[in-house]
């Protein structure tokens, strides 16, 4: 299997003895480990730094880089370079445009370096394990068995509040030393009636959450297809309230496209219309029903969310005679706000129109794609993993969604065997991180090649 981008060896040292590349192996595993817990379980964390907070899942990207690269385990993609130099290259024209011709610059430098910054990692990709596992295979069943923990949690807590609430039940936040929480801001405790969103308990707001719950379950359905999995994904799915899981849920079951596609929507909405008969009072599911009603209120998170960033656009893209090409200057999206006589969120595409212009949305969605380019993940988890990043949320400098994406495709190696080839074994050796190695199936006629 070939992808899109080639590689470039980056080695640190010398290969070593069978030991020591185990052992290297094992500290990767878990530097990726800790990276997909900061996406879920540690978004609440950071490094506190008074005006600034340093987001845990930022710095868990770097460490996972640093140790693949003591590893000798890191390489190139030698086209994702192009378009990551052709981004900041537009980034910084849009930023010396602006300064030097508007009669009001609104660019900060600031956001600037934290678009350098956060796409730095996109240039790397892993080589294959010298040992043979299946490193994409194992990540999604990481992944799903760490969303499947948070699925718990939510569900608990969601329930627990019939019970119990205690203030720590929704947004335990304030018991977390102040020097160790992460960027703050965010609507983590929503009501539904009389009762609360399920946030998952970990996660800062219920939509993060319910699109977690929406990626797990499709990772279930296109790949291991663990049925228990799928209906503990789904509950807590329901019990976030939140448009953004449906929706994630409804752009996966659109790939691949083809007649299966209207039998798919078709069976969900046949399974999501008997939940709503059997449980809509007791969970009182007409809350979320009635959501659609609110892409018609200028008020409402629908509207504020998907139509408002239309009228900024349209509103500002022929302003100047260069903002159409190369927008308005890094970080400017959110200085708008207090000029203007609506409420807009900003989704990455409206994002980067505003700030980097025709040019600048170009570059950034061909580096997101090349990344995303790697044929043996189902086209359903690239296809949710992309529209969530450009449309779902500001999601252009969110190191949860930026990584997540990467560390599930575009990280991993270019070439092996296909996901879920091979069933884990009991009797396959763990490898310490609570899953089992997963071997490459010998039909697969790249499972021969020797690791590059």
């Amino acid at each position: 299997m070939h992808s899109l981008a080639t590689t470039a060896p980056f080695d640190a040292q010398a290969p070593l003895d069978a030991a020591s590349t185990r052992h290297q192996g094992r500290a990767l595993r878990g530097a990726i480990v800790f990276l997909l817990l900061s996406t879920t379980v540690l978004q609440r964390f950071g490094l506190n730094f008074g005006s600034y907070s340093a987001n845990v899942t930022l710095l868990a990207m770097f460490g996972v880089l640093g140790v693949a690269l003591a590893s000798s385990r890191l390489s190139f993609a030698v086209e994702r370079v192009f378009l990551y130099v052709l981004c900041i290259a537009i980034a910084a024209a849009s930023m010396l445009a602006n300064l030097n011709f508007s009669q009001i610059d609104r660019s900060s430098f600031s956001s600037l370096l934290l678009v350098v910054v956060m796409f730095l990692p996109f240039l790397f990709v892993l080589k294959p394990d010298p040992t043979g596992r299946n490193d994409a295979d194992w990540v999604m069943r990481c992944f799903s068995n760490i969303a499947l923990f948070c699925a718990f949690a939510g569900i608990a807590q969601f329930f627990t509040q019939f019970v119990m609430k205690p203030p720590w039940l929704f947004d335990f936040t304030e018991s977390i030393p102040y020097i160790l929480r992460g960027p703050s801001g965010f609507n983590t405790v929503i009501p539904v009636g009389s009762l609360f969103k399920s946030n998952g308990f970990f996660f800062r707001e219920p939509s993060g959450f319910s699109f977690t719950m929406a990626l797990a379950l499709l990772v279930e359905a296109a790949l291991y297809k663990r049925l228990p999995r799928i209906g503990a994904f789904a509950l807590a799915l329901l019990l976030t309230y939140s448009g953004t899981g449906i929706l994630a849920l409804f752009i996966g079951l659109l790939f691949p496209l083809g007649l299966r596609t209207v039998l798919r929507l078709g069976a969900v909405a046949l399974v999501g219309g008997l939940v709503v008969v059997v449980l809509g009072d007791v969970l009182n599911l007409s809350f979320t029903l009635g959501r659609i009603n609110e892409f018609g209120s200028e008020r409402s998170s629908a509207y504020i969310r998907y139509i408002a960033p239309f009228r900024v656009i349209a509103d500002t893209m022929m302003s100047d005679v260069w903002s159409f090409w190369l927008g308005h200057g890094p970080g400017t999206i959110y200085r708008l706000g207090p000029s203007s006589s609506y409420e807009f969120h900003d989704p990455t595409w409206a994002k980067l129109l505003f700030e980097y212009g025709l040019l600048g949305f170009v570059a950034f969605v061909a580096l997101f794609i090349t990344a995303l380019h790697r044929p043996r993940v189902p086209q359903q988890l690239r296809a949710v993993m992309f529209f969530s990043w450009l449309v779902m949320g500001g999601h252009l400098l969110s190191p949860e969604s930026n990584y997540l994406t990467l560390v599930l495709v575009g990280l991993m190696p270019l070439a092996g065997a296909a996901l879920a080839a091979t069933k884990p074994s009991t009797a396959d050796i763990d490898d310490g991180l609570g899953e089992p190695e997963i071997r490459s199936l010998s039909s697969n006629p790249l499972s021969s090649r020797p690791p590059s």
